[in-house]
């Protein structure tokens, strides 16, 4: 196989491997619609700016880093944020588009230049609904187990449980990272997750969680 072709075959085989490919799969099966057509149809505004290419542009998966391309987004993105056009067409383009290990670089870069990590910065207007969603993009991106354990704790921790965010949260992150989603949570809770589960939920739906995250792996 010639070195293009066999390049575009890897990067065809990451892309059907991606979370973000399997789930526009399973919606498209389930509902005989395209996720990012829903989206668009469902949103409007810097909303849809996001939502839609993050959904639907590729992202290159290898694990490569350009530190010089780092250091020149991490002051593009810097540069946005002072003049608060927070969904710039470049933000956007860099976190839909760039790489995880290409987006920690940045991040780093970012905290290393300006003294501040990049959320923290984005923290200027905690009200504003559409830098809550960069601020959990990019959470998602630096420790995807550490955000998740918070949905899961604040789930839990409701006047009455919050079943819709704890089931998404174990159903999308079994098969992932539950066993550090677990870690963490008693790491910050002192009881295990199971425990916490037990507490809070009965019958079937109590079964069927426990089964998903491995009652009595940890």
């Amino acid at each position: 196989m010639a070195p293009l072709r066999r390049h575009a075959h890897r990067d065809c085989l990451h892309e059907e491997l991606r979370p973000s490919f399997l789930v526009r799969k399973a919606y498209h099966n389930r509902y005989k619609r395209a996720l990012e057509e829903d989206v668009a149809a469902h949103t409007k505004g810097d909303f849809r700016k996001l939502l839609v290419p993050l959904l639907s542009s590729y992202r290159y998966e290898g694990g490569e880093t350009n530190m010089s391309l780092a250091k020149s987004e991490a002051k593009i993105m810097h540069q946005k944020i002072v003049d608060k056009a927070y969904s710039d067409e470049e933000i956007i383009r860099i976190l839909t588009t760039r790489s995880k290990p290409q987006l920690m670089a940045t991040f780093n870069d970012y905290n290393n230049a300006f003294g501040n990590p990049i959320n923290k910065d984005l923290k200027a207007e905690p009200k504003d609904e559409f830098l809550h969603a960069l601020r959990a993009i990019i959470k998602c991106i630096i420790c995807p187990e550490k955000y998740y354990e918070k949905i899961v704790r604040l789930a839990i921790n409701k006047m009455g449980t919050d079943e819709g965010a704890l089931t998404r949260v174990v159903t999308t992150r079994a098969e992932v990272d539950m066993g550090l989603i677990k870690d963490l949570y008693y790491k910050r809770n002192s009881v295990p997750l199971d425990k916490a589960i037990k507490k809070d939920t009965t019958g079937d739906y109590e079964d069927f969680l426990l089964a998903l995250i491995g009652h009595g792996d940890a």
